[in-house]
């Protein structure tokens, strides 16, 4: 199983913990920071990313963040080619559930703002599995 992760420049430090987590228990995380490089072959890289992951795992940026409407794209794009979106609000701020663009309130979302980060990988891999 392949997940592409699409966060926020403020959920960076959030992000990456996540994503060890969920490496730890055996699934590949592509992060765009680590996996793709700048300018126009970014662009293609992102989208090849998308096209290649089995599942989007957005970490759901507050709104007016820098990054957060690339994020919020990255996982519209991934749910137009039928990817499984799942969401994260990794901060107890009931806004950002709030601020949900329309079109990705139907996506699962979840709260793991005071859980260890060991069990939201293991929650999220258990979500993943019909990916």
């Amino acid at each position: 199983m392949k997940v592409f992760l699409s966060y926020s420049h403020a959920d960076q430090a959030f992000a990456h913990e996540l994503r060890n987590s969920i490496e730890k228990l055996g699934v590949t995380v592509e992060d765009p920071d680590n996996a793709f490089g700048s300018g126009t072959a970014w662009a293609e890289s992102i989208r090849g990313g998308l096209e290649q992951a089995d599942v989007i795992l957005l970490i759901v940026p507050e709104a007016g963040a820098k990054g957060a409407n690339n994020a919020f794209f990255e996982a519209g794009a991934g749910h137009a080619l039928g990817k499984l979106v799942l969401g994260v609000v990794p901060e107890p701020r009931n806004a950002r559930l709030r601020e949900l663009p329309a079109d990705l309130l139907g996506f699962a979302v979840m709260d793991a703002s005071n859980k260890p980060l060991d069990a939201i990988a293991k929650t999220l891999v258990h979500a993943m599995e019909p990916a």
